[in-house]
């Protein structure tokens, strides 16, 4: 009877063992993970930001993905390696990394469908952008002139802002621009920063691109370690139910065997401690000298 309990305590170690070897890679791979989504995340805000601010006609909106997704990679964060709250933490960590997976995939249609397929960059290409300047060192001086633009179908006169790269060939003069491709770029230093900026907007759809998909597999895998650890605060009493106080203790096979071949040594030692109570080991008669 002892020994089969005792090969039941042994089959369920190695069980506890696989279970808290495969919990704790789980809860690794979950930390490089969202390690690498928050470091998406500064990124698209780093790179949004810097490419709002050097148009001023063109509304990048790359950023406030990547502002989500940091909030929701750092709540993951420390829901993965704080004890404490862990089940609250995951749960806003996937609430926010939710929003920011439609966040980033309105700015991808946003940047990528309107603003990048409307931006012509042929003319930029071959040097047919010409850049204005007032002449004046004075950052926000806006000045305003008419400036002569002309094309192969039609010529007309058109009003730029000083710091800004006008393009002639993009310009509809019956129009006068509207419902038209991005003609002129205001607020850039120079031309060239124009096609740096194009770029840029490229790498921004690219990042939202992969924050989707990125988002969706952190959402899953957080998903997955807090159902995990909920469960496992009810494992270890089912583990520990064998060894329950209140049941019927066995005695091991290794102590009755001491019993047997030294009776006298364990009579002295109960007799040492002062015990009152009855004598637990069984009394032998001793050997008689002749």
């Amino acid at each position: 009877m002892t020994v089969k309990t005792h090969a039941a305590t042994g089959k369920d170690q190695p069980v506890m063992k696989s279970r808290a070897t495969e919990m704790a890679l789980r809860v690794r791979r979950a930390l490089w993970l969202v390690l690498g989504m928050l470091s998406l995340s500064l990124l698209l805000v780093i790179l949004g930001l810097y490419a709002t601010t050097r148009a001023e006609n063109l509304n990048v909106s790359g950023y406030s993905s990547g502002v989500i997704l940091t909030l929701g990679s750092f709540l993951g964060l420390l829901g993965v390696c704080l004890e404490e709250n862990r089940k609250q933490l995951l749960t806003a960590a996937i609430l926010f990394l939710s929003f920011g997976i439609i966040a980033s995939f309105l700015c991808l249609v946003i940047d990528g469908a309107f603003i990048v397929v409307n931006m012509d960059m042929r003319p930029l290409k071959a040097e047919r952008c010409q850049y204005y300047s007032s002449g004046r060192s004075y950052l926000y001086d806006n000045i305003y002139t008419s400036v002569s633009c002309w094309n192969p179908k039609e010529s007309c006169n058109m009003t730029v802002r000083s710091g800004t790269c006008y393009c002639c060939d993009l310009y509809n003069c019956a129009n006068g621009g509207y419902l038209s491709n991005y003609y002129e770029f205001v607020g850039v230093q120079s031309c060239e920063e124009v096609f740096c900026l194009y770029i840029m907007i490229w790498m921004l759809s690219a990042l939202n691109l992969v924050a989707f998909f990125g988002g969706i597999l952190n959402t899953a895998l957080l998903g997955n370690i807090r159902n995990l650890r909920s469960s496992s605060h009810e494992i270890p009493a089912s583990w520990s139910s064998a060894s329950s106080p209140t049941a019927p203790l066995l005695m091991d096979a290794s102590e009755h065997t001491v019993q047997q071949l030294y009776p006298s040594t364990l009579m002295h030692l109960s007799t040492a401690e002062g015990t009152a109570g009855p004598q637990r080991f069984p009394s032998l008669p001793m050997p008689h000298k002749e």
